[in-house]
């Protein structure tokens, strides 16, 4: 029994060794380590990055056994460094126990009990810029199109926000101008030829650097493109027959000169239009169709043969190259005359 007893009692005692020589034997290890430069106030407009390829580190700590496992344990460390506003440019930054030893602190707490012993490499190339705001003249030169107004532009300026850097390319004295010209007529294709209309064209910043937006970021342009214009026939347009909503309910048919029903018919008619619009009909693009809508005044005639024009409902750029002809029909009331089929 009394060995038994100091069988336990060693066993104790030897755990408690281990555990504090875990908390008292210093070990050093190696530990990976990313930076990310950030600015030290949020609203700041200076903007930071490592150069390429200087944003790795090799972080060697030392403390107790059972901390440096702990911290080691986190893999790859990645933590911000702040720092404060100074001139666009380029900076250096050193790195050592005082600069990191409090940021890795705040995301990890064994850090408190453990010394940096040294960082390879021991400083940090940071590449130092500002957003700033200038003038942009914007026009719209570079016109393919024919017009019976040029595009007139909203404003003749505005705002770009950009990086400082980038303003400093630039050959002192020489204003920003962006010609949008191309980017106004892409959209005017679009609209309807010959007569006013507006568009709005998005501003890319992106020829004047990273992160470079305009504010506001688009601009309204208006225009009458002068109308090139086409004829063409086009075959198998459908004509419906209907009646008004009024009489919609009363039983009675169309029927042509021998007596058979109408209901919709087709018929050839001649557009003309921008040839852009004109194309796209003809390719089927678009679509037109005809109707003659009965309406009261017609219902006193029935049975009398009739020349009643359509309606024809064509595609925006594209009308009638002159009145359309009429189509001869005959109205019946089925309730009077069963005999129609």
């Amino acid at each position: 029994m009394v060995q038994v007893r100091l069988l336990s009692m060693t066993a104790v005692l030897t755990g408690l060794i281990w555990a504090s020589a875990d908390r008292l034997v210093n070990e050093v290890v190696t530990i990976d380590l990313t930076l990310t430069p950030v600015p030290v106030a949020s609203a700041s407009s200076m903007v930071l990055a490592a150069e390429p390829g200087q944003d790795r580190f090799e972080l060697r700590v030392s403390g107790p056994r059972n901390m440096v496992q702990s911290a080691r344990a986190h893999g790859m460390l990645n933590i911000r460094l702040p720092l404060s506003d100074r001139p666009t440019g380029s900076t250096t930054v050193g790195l050592d126990h005082d600069t990191l030893q409090p940021l890795l602190t705040q995301r990890w707490s064994e850090f408190s009990k453990l010394r940096i012993v040294d960082v390879t490499p021991p400083i940090i190339n940071v590449v130092v810029d500002h957003m700033i705001t200038t003038n942009v003249e914007i026009r719209a030169q570079k016109l393919a199109l024919a017009y019976d107004v040029n595009p007139q532009l909203q404003r003749v300026t505005t705002l770009l926000r950009m990086r400082e850097s980038q303003l400093q390319l630039q050959p002192p004295g020489q204003s920003f101008q962006i010609d949008i010209g191309s980017d106004v007529e892409r959209l005017l294709r679009e609209k309807p030829f010959g007569k006013s209309v507006s568009v709005t064209v998005p501003l890319d910043g992106r020829p004047f650097g990273p992160d470079a937006e305009f504010q506001p970021s688009t601009i309204e342009a208006t225009a009458t493109v002068r109308a090139v214009r086409s004829a063409e026939q086009i075959p198998t347009v459908p004509v419906l027959i209907a009646l008004s909503f009024a009489n919609i309910e009363r039983p009675l048919r169309a029927l042509d000169r021998d007596g058979a029903p109408l209901s919709l018919v087709t018929r050839t008619i001649d557009v003309i239009g921008s040839t852009e619009a004109v194309a796209r009909l003809v390719r089927g693009e678009t679509r037109a169709y005809g109707i003659i809508l009965i309406k009261e005044e017609d219902l006193e005639q029935l049975g009398v043969l009739r020349l009643l024009a359509p309606d024809y409902h064509l595609p925006p750029g594209v009308e009638l190259a002159h009145a359309p002809d009429p189509i001869e029909l005959q109205l019946v009331s089925l309730a009077e005359n069963a005999s129609v089929p």
